[in-house]
């Protein structure tokens, strides 16, 4: 994960892609401009007058009834979207289970126990994994409180992270020197945490390979793994879950190329939502159609409508149960979803609460906008403004999303599309 105002470095090929982010965050307590039509809002008045919550209700959700909003991967390297995810990605239900090593330097020994930085990341990362899959993913970190002293200076670590052979040789050494005393044989994944004051190791991202070609330890080729970085006491545990993320098929939705001089350029797509995006954002939980490809949502809780009209009740996506999410399948890999965003777990510092409009494009790589939130208003280059309350509306691409009413934990929303 390289420092926000540096440009990210994008290593595509077969097998790998090296990627970075983040920002801060605390434990809660309870431009290329995007290529689609630019919507309108219309915001409600004191006089307006909400339509009536009675409308024609949209079919129950189902798994028959969401096949035509089940999106195929189009722009899969290591990461994207789409359904279904990559075989080789990190599993997301169930026990995860990581390893985690701690390596230092010849020209870099640690000043700290292994403990110390292992708490920069830990509980916290397990935590949001549990709140933001329902319970479904267990992410289990086992950490081997060991200084394992590597051979080369930190810089040469630091310069091989940028591609795949010299990320996975960097894995592969750590796990070489802690195989005679950890066994890798029921793991899914490697953390490797280095000293955060080994400057020359400046940023930590996702290692990708597959089921052939990556690090290996006592007979098992791992496909999957993440090395830390000096920014890591900056950014804190959330960076972790943004790395496992890639591990776990999500691709980047912040901006790969951004005008330098404007850093609010970088997070254009989906602002300050969605942990993909920008760590530092009142939004960060994972977007409802990243739950479903990771199977933390059922397709009984997707709405796919096809219909020209219709009105559905939509639970805030930070609690369990109920419907989440509106898809309105626009073609074979995009689609509008809706879904309700609230004061709630990891996004309980939200700007605006409301319904959330945004776009999901398949065919779209990591860091070229897959995904992209509207309305786009201007001076509100962190989607701020953009959940709907009752009365405002947007219209994307031929479809209309009104919101009825605001109920507690709901929202009713209805869809016009037009085609």
């Amino acid at each position: 994960m390289k420092p926000k105002l540096s440009l990210f470095a994008v290593f595509i090929v077969t097998l790998c892609i090296t990627l970075a982010c983040g920002g801060t965050a605390q434990m809660p307590t309870s431009t290329l401009e995007p290529t689609l039509d630019q919507p309108t809002q219309e915001a409600a008045t004191e006089t307006s007058t909400p339509a009536s919550a009675t409308e024609t209700p949209l079919p129950a959700p189902g798994p028959e009834s969401v096949s035509g909003c089940n999106l195929p991967p189009r722009a899969f390297t290591n990461v994207g979207l789409g359904l279904p995810k990559p075989s080789q990605r990190l599993p997301s239900v169930g026990d995860v289970t990581t390893i985690v090593l701690f390596v230092d330097f010849p020209d870099v020994p640690a000043a700290q126990s292994p403990n110390g930085v292992f708490n920069l990341v830990s509980p916290g990362a397990e935590n949001f994994f549990k709140a933001i899959s329902y319970g479904r993913m267990n992410y289990i970190l086992q950490p081997h409180f060991v200084w394992l002293r590597l051979s080369q200076p930190a810089a040469f670590y630091g310069g091989g992270i940028g591609t795949f052979e010299g990320h996975r040789g960097f894995i592969q050494e750590a796990v070489n020197l802690a195989d005679a005393e950890v066994d890798f044989s029921k793991a899914d994944s490697v953390l490797v945490l280095t000293p955060p004051e080994a400057i020359a190791v400046a940023y930590g991202p996702a290692f990708g390979g597959d089921e052939t070609n990556g690090y290996s330890a006592d007979g098992k080729v791992f496909a999957n793994g993440v090395t830390s970085g000096a920014d890591l006491p900056g950014w804190g545990y959330l960076w972790l879950n943004h790395e496992t993320g890639h591990n776990l098929s999500l691709p980047d939705l912040y901006a790969y190329q951004y005008d330098s001089a404007n850093y609010d350029d970088q997070h254009r797509f989906v602002g300050g939502f969605g942990l993909m995006g920008y760590i530092d954002g009142h939004g960060p939980e994972f977007f409802a159609f990243e739950r479903w490809q990771l199977g933390w949502l059922d397709d009984n809780q997707i709405i796919c409508q096809t219909e020209a009209e219709g009105t559905a009740e939509l639970t805030p996506i930070e609690i369990a149960g109920s419907t989440k999410a509106v898809i309105i399948p626009l073609s074979e890999t995009k689609a509008v979803v809706v879904e309700s965003r609230r004061r709630m777990g990891y996004d309980q510092d939200l700007v605006k609460e409301g319904a959330l409009v945004y776009t999901v494009d398949t065919s779209i790589f990591s860091g070229e906008g897959p995904v992209v939130v509207y309305p786009i208003l201007e001076n509100d280059p962190y989607r701020d403004q953009s959940p709907l309350g009752v009365g405002e509306s947007v219209t994307v691409e031929g479809v209309t999303i009104t919101v009825l009413e605001a109920r507690p934990e709901t929202d009713i929303v209805q869809i016009t599309v037009v085609k």
